[in-house]
């Protein structure tokens, strides 16, 4: 399954992207504490059989929130579909488990189409619910027998409030996000298609600036994009483009590369690619061995080795095992 989100922004480093890691480390960290505090109740209740399967729960979503915390989103959305099924197995657990006592629990399979509608295409969604409700239709027909009585249940109307209480926030949350999360994916959409039909005015409102405020305009933005590029680094996504840069600044495209053109003689391409160049250089010096020579070129936003090998001729005038061997490093295995 693709999401529907990565469709409409790059794979790593974009506003939308960064909301939508905080909104699955948001969303574990709420399940922690709801699960937690119902940890707490059944254990106070006596029912020492669930308190030891939400704690697990608890304990490995706590898990789940660090590495959502440490890792970035294009690596996140590789583990996206498993994280799904995971959460959907849990739910029919829990469902399963709760049946006999507190059949409101079906109120959360009504949450997955508002968790799932700006990560999945309209499509993947449909099919997902429709065989969720498939699911669920043949297992509420099972005779109650089947259901298993694991639980202590002194106050089946409390059961009922804790499971409506703990549903209200969790919507909630998914309404607040999607609202977040469809208003950046569109003014991201925006800000692309904005700066290509400002090209012809702005470019005749400009032209009749003199060369010498032209130079100094361009000069101060072509200093915005170096503190950009040096301090954020963003050429480490390989999907980095000028578009993003424009969206970033709030910049036209034709500003930015005649900034670039007229301060360093070369081109926005060649400018993120020097960038590249010269930490994979200064990763050869330091860590070379130690990872080897793709993990350093791809960790810098290269996708391809015959990409990476064709920029470095190009900038340095040498091959990358030429340029290993002129400083002292043994450049085996290294295919160009």
């Amino acid at each position: 399954m693709k999401t529907n989100f990565y469709q409409n922004t790059k794979p790593d480093g974009t506003p939308g992207e960064h909301l939508i890691k905080m909104f699955f480390f948001h969303y574990n960290l709420m399940l922690m504490v709801v699960l937690f505090i119902h940890t707490l109740i059944f254990y106070f209740e006596g029912n020492e059989n669930i308190v030891v399967f939400f704690f697990a729960t608890v304990l490995l979503l706590g898990l789940v929130t660090t590495v959502n915390y440490r890792l970035e989103y294009q690596i996140l959305k590789y583990f996206l579909d498993y994280y799904l099924v995971a959460k959907i197995t849990l739910l029919f657990v829990l469902l399963f488990m709760f049946w006999k006592i507190a059949p409101e629990t079906i109120l959360f399979f009504a949450l997955l189409p508002l968790g799932l509608y700006n990560l999945y295409s309209f499509r993947t969604v449909l099919l997902l619910t429709s065989l969720i409700t498939l699911l669920l239709v043949i297992m509420v027909n099972l005779p109650l027998s089947y259901f298993p009585d694991i639980i202590v249940n002194k106050n089946a109307h409390l059961s009922k409030v804790k499971v409506l209480l703990t549903f209200l926030p969790i919507s909630l949350f998914l309404i607040f996000y999607n609202i977040k999360i469809f208003e950046k994916k569109h003014q991201y959409k925006d800000s692309k298609a904005a700066p290509e039909n400002e090209d012809t005015a702005s470019e005749k409102s400009k032209a009749k600036e003199s060369d010498e405020e032209n130079l100094q305009m361009y000069t101060e933005i072509y200093h915005r994009i170096k503190e950009y590029l040096e301090s954020e680094t963003p050429w480490k996504n390989p999907e980095f483009g000028i578009q993003d840069l424009a969206y970033e600044f709030g910049i036209n495209t034709t500003y930015l590369s005649k900034a670039i053109s007229q301060n360093t003689d070369t081109n926005f391409k060649n400018l993120i690619n020097t960038y590249r160049i010269n930490y994979i250089k200064d990763e050869m010096k330091v860590n070379y061995p130690k990872y080897t020579l793709m993990h350093i070129y791809i960790s810098a936003g290269f996708k391809h080795q015959s990409t990476f090998n064709r920029a470095f001729k190009q900038i340095e005038n040498k091959t990358p095992s030429e340029y290993m061997r002129s400083i002292g490093i043994d450049a085996y295995a290294i295919s160009e």
